[in-house]
């Protein structure tokens, strides 16, 4: 066999929310007739101290993504974490016979962590069946995925209905309680003028003097002045 994956290495750091494309590539086969199923381990570990060989412990692994030799996705025991729907994550794709990449879109921090390919090459035997002749891995990519820091500004734009609470909402409440203020403060005044004439101190003024007198009378006219009322 003469299966060989590319093993260069690769250290990646991109930002959350990002893609992350994971590239594999076969630069020798046993037979022109090959057919090859490809997958995309990506393997966790709490210790700083992470063997070069990757495949190796299979507990701390988790299969991403998997086509096989048949074009049918998530061949073998490959279970994604991610359901493949028409929401995935992942995109496929294959520009040749040996060159296959696949692209994590939407990138998270549980992404972070040591990706690799895994290749079966397969052959037709004389009966006409499929039989694996050879595998290899290729060699790491390890992903950093720079967490965002939350602000107020991507907390209120990534939550619709805050955004809507926030700028939206609060003016026509806050033209309700204007309007409300002033029908109040109107109603205030009004009330005000007219207890200002029922019940403040009651008002005088002086009628007009009544006069008795007679020509053919010589004393002087005599005044009287009467107190008015409030009606």
């Amino acid at each position: 066999p003469q299966l060989r994956v590319d093993e260069l290495e690769n250290n990646v750091t991109v930002e959350e929310s990002s893609s992350i494309r994971l590239g594999c590539n076969i630069f020798s086969q046993s037979s022109p007739d090959s057919r090859f199923s490809v997958f995309w381990y990506m393997e966790r570990s709490d210790d700083e101290d992470i063997e070069d060989q990757p495949g190796e412990d299979e507990d701390k692994r988790d299969c991403v993504f998997s086509i096989g030799h048949d074009a049918i996705f998530g061949n073998g025991n490959c279970s994604p974490p991610d359901d493949n729907g028409p929401n995935t994550r992942f995109q496929f794709e294959r520009t040749t016979s040996d060159q296959y990449s696949l692209t994590i879109h939407g990138a998270r921090p549980a992404d972070a962590g040591r990706y690799y390919c895994h290749v079966e090459e397969w052959l037709l035997n004389p009966r006409n069946e499929w039989y694996r002749l050879a595998t290899n891995n290729s060699g790491v990519t390890i992903v950093n995925v720079l967490q965002q820091v939350s602000t107020i500004h991507s907390v209120v734009c990534s939550n619709e209905s805050l955004f809507y609470f926030l700028f939206f909402y609060p003016f026509p409440i806050f033209g309700i309680l204007l309007i409300a203020l002033l029908v109040v403060r109107y109603k205030g005044r009004n009330n005000n003028k007219s207890q200002e004439g029922k019940n403040g101190a009651p008002l005088l003024w002086i009628k007009e003097p009544h006069l008795s007198y007679s020509p053919t009378c010589l004393d002087p006219p005599a005044l009287s002045l009467h107190p008015g009322s409030v009606d």
